[in-house]
């Protein structure tokens, strides 16, 4: 990209010959030269001197006017039509004119193409040494923005007509694939206070609209007047004719969500490229007026440079409920949502239905994901060290099987206790117990399911007795108040693995109070996530 900038005109000219050398040769065709009183006459076979008339000589033309002497460097008018006499008196062909109007002395000089006949190229365009001019019904040479119809009609322009609009830089040569930076058509380029466009000029000179795919290897749009957009693009379709606009401008920010057609991003108005097959991070369309930096989210842009949405997926779009950790339990943030997954480059990404990437906690039917930071967005597995807003740091285990890879692990996985995907740990004493739903489990501080039999002591007080005790037990002559207790510890594999079934029928355990000294705590879901 480039602005196109001011080229010297190189205009060649004919070689002008010298009078006394072209008129010394001369051989009489329409009639005889003489030299008289220092100028060059023209007479017929009756001795009469020809005027206002071409005469021809070693087949060059010069126009002998009034009185029939040579004219030499002037506009002349012959038959209706325009044409130049160099210094010599001879007619030019096939050449330029750098000259005042004609019969307006006073005014600026332009460039004027004289044909092969000698005539002025008027109203019509001319190919000369492989570039494209355009001349006006005066045979001025036009710049800038130029209409032409293609029958005889060529003017400045003063609208975007896109089959018959053309630009030509200073030289007057229209461009062709390459870009111009200027007004509109109709608008002065020296006005101080008008936009300038970017403009891009095909290989026939016109002006490209719509879409471009392969401009120097990169796609740009273009609006319906030519001009090239920049920003967040939109297409949109009207009786199968697509056409795209720019859907960020100021006061006019419209949101990604609600286009019917593909969006894509196109850099700022120094750019204008569509971004493909990589992650840009930006702000969404109704951001962007506010420009705050926490508003600045990732996006994906596809090889073909359409922006992935919620909306691409279909019936696969999940509704969502985002939470942030705060204090070391999971919080509820803002309203729930719509997200829908994208692999790219091999990991799972989540995206809403403005394209923004999904970072943090999600729960997503009834399971808790974590996408990382504002600067990932990648879903993880696995075991994860995660900071709260104190920048505590807190372990979670999110599932690395297919079918439930990435939900948060509820439950046993590796004989620690996690819920919600964090980790469950003794933080008040040495041992806890925490339930979940019907399941009890005894945790200690690092979060190790303890599954045997016995007393759990800190400092010699008993903080849980969950021995199996006979029914005749006897303590101090009396009846044990836990004779006949029996508890059962789960030792399949899976989620409940080493956990007390409160409604297991081979259990005479009631409650977790019949299992724990009276003011011990009790962990269970409300410590780690908001739920209701």
């Amino acid at each position: 990209m480039r602005k196109q900038t001011k080229i010297a005109a190189i205009v060649s000219a004919a070689a002008l010959l010298a009078l006394g050398a072209s008129i010394t040769s001369f051989a009489a065709v329409r009639g005889t030269w003489r030299m008289e009183d220092g100028e060059w006459k023209c007479y017929d076979k009756n001795g009469d001197a020809y005027e206002n008339v071409f005469a021809v000589s070693n087949g060059k033309e010069y126009y002998v006017g009034d009185d029939g002497l040579l004219v030499r460097s002037d506009w002349v008018e012959y038959d209706g039509s325009y044409y130049f006499v160099n210094s010599a008196g001879q007619k030019i062909t096939n050449d330029w004119r750098l000259t005042t109007p004609y019969d307006e002395p006073d005014e600026d000089e332009e460039w004027y193409y004289f044909q092969s006949s000698g005539k002025r190229a008027e109203n019509k365009k001319i190919s000369w040494k492989g570039k494209t001019y355009y001349f006006d019904s005066d045979g001025k040479m036009l710049t800038g923005w130029v209409t032409s119809d293609g029958s005889n009609a060529v003017n400045e322009a003063n609208s975007f007509e896109a089959d018959y609009t053309y630009y030509c830089d200073e030289t007057g040569a229209r461009v062709v694939s390459d870009w111009v930076e200027t007004t509109e058509p109709g608008v002065e380029e020296d006005d101080a206070d008008a936009d300038t466009y970017y403009y891009y000029l095909k290989s026939n000179g016109k002006a490209a609209t719509g879409k471009r795919n392969n401009i120097k290897g990169l796609t740009y749009f273009f609006d319906d007047q030519g001009r090239m957009l920049s920003g967040w693009v939109a297409a949109s379709e009207s009786e199968g004719d697509v056409t795209y606009a720019q859907i960020d401008k100021e006061d006019e920010e419209e949101s990604i969500a609600s286009q019917t057609g593909d969006v894509y991003y196109c850099g700022d108005s120094d750019d204008g490229h569509a971004k493909k097959n990589k992650w840009v991070k930006l702000w969404a369309p109704l951001k962007k007026a506010d420009e705050e930096e926490d508003d600045l989210k990732w996006f994906w842009f596809d090889k073909n440079g359409k922006v992935y949405t919620s909306a691409q997926a279909g019936t696969d779009v999940k509704d969502v409920q985002k939470y942030k950790f705060n204090d070391a339990k999971l919080l509820k943030d803002g309203d729930p949502g719509k997200l829908a997954k994208k692999k790219v480059n091999s990991k799972d990404y989540w995206f809403n239905a403005e394209g923004e990437m999904a970072s943090g906690f999600y729960m997503i039917d009834n399971a808790m994901y974590y996408f990382g930071g504002s600067d990932d967005g990648s879903m993880k597995t696995g075991s994860q060290s995660i900071k709260d807003d104190n920048g505590d740091v807190y372990k979670f285990y999110f599932n690395t099987k297919t079918g439930t890879k990435g939900e948060g692990v509820t439950g046993n996985q590796s004989n620690k206790l996690y819920y919600y995907g964090r980790l469950i740990q003794a933080e008040d004493y040495k041992y806890q117990l925490a339930q979940i739903g019907n399941y009890c489990y005894i945790v200690n501080s690092n979060g190790s399911i303890q599954h045997s039999n016995s007393q759990y002591k800190e400092d010699g007080d008993v903080l849980i007795d969950v021995r199996n005790v006979a029914a005749d037990k006897m303590t101090d002559g009396e009846l044990d108040p836990r004779a006949g207790q029996k508890v059962v510890f789960d030792n399949t594999t899976g989620a409940t693995k080493y956990s007390i079934d409160f409604t297991d029928p081979d259990s005479t355990v009631d409650a977790v109070d019949d299992i724990i000294e009276s003011g011990k705590v009790v962990l269970d879901g409300s410590t780690v996530i908001e739920l209701d």
